[in-house]
């Protein structure tokens, strides 16, 4: 079984394909993930993707999808999470024919009013040195722009500003937003409302879940 959890950037997908995977028995799938991974393990796939984002391009969908399918292969007998795949209809399209008509049972869109999320995403902040997350208003470090847990800087990444976020979701809104309407038309959209707390969202995503099983 293969569902896909999409949603616009800082609606929370990574954190809650993480605890869907570690309290549903899901096996989670990130593109991202797995792309670091196929590089770090010097793989034939892994090592063209390298090549490519060396030369400072995108890594193609073929790529992605060569990554994907290793990746699917590896988690035969799970239940699937993609995180945050497919981005474009294309990639969609070309994940259907992957997996074949049946293939995938939903596509769960984590809905977050655009106001939150540009709140969410520009008021983060990570440590230079250990990684450790915090947010402006929400989680600050005890220490204004000191690590609570090395003691090293905690700086805003440049694509955090609020004006990257917009760009960012404009982007989302322009090639991401048509996905939903693709899963809508063949009957495997669904929504859950990602506004509340991040225990609250987790009860109505696995909710969601179980009734795809």
């Amino acid at each position: 079984m293969i569902v896909i959890l999409t949603g616009a950037p800082g609606a929370g997908k990574g954190t809650q394909a993480d605890l869907l995977a570690q309290r549903e028995g899901y096996k989670k799938i990130s593109t991202g993930d797995a792309l670091r991974k196929q590089i770090k393990e010097g793989t034939e796939i892994g090592n063209k993707a390298k090549s490519i984002m060396a030369e400072g391009k995108l890594v193609p969908d073929d790529v992605l999808l060569g990554i994907l399918q290793s990746e699917l292969e590896a988690a035969r007998g799970f239940p699937i999470l993609l995180d945050g795949y497919p981005r474009n209809v294309a990639q969609a399209k070309a994940l259907q024919d992957l997996v074949g008509k049946n293939g995938i049972r939903g596509a769960i869109h984590l809905e977050v009013d655009p106001g939150a999320l540009i709140q969410r995403i520009s008021g983060r902040r990570t440590c230079v040195n250990c990684g450790a997350s915090y947010h402006a208003t929400t989680n600050p470090p005890k220490r204004e722009k000191v690590c609570d847990r090395c003691g090293s800087e905690v700086v805003q990444r440049p694509d955090d500003t609020e004006e990257k976020v917009k760009v960012r979701l404009g982007v989302y809104e322009s090639e991401t937003r048509p996905v939903l309407d693709f899963y809508r038309n063949l009957g495997l959209y669904h929504r859950v409302d990602g506004n509340g707390t991040t225990e609250s969202v987790y009860k109505a995503l696995a909710a969601q879940l179980r009734s795809l099983a």
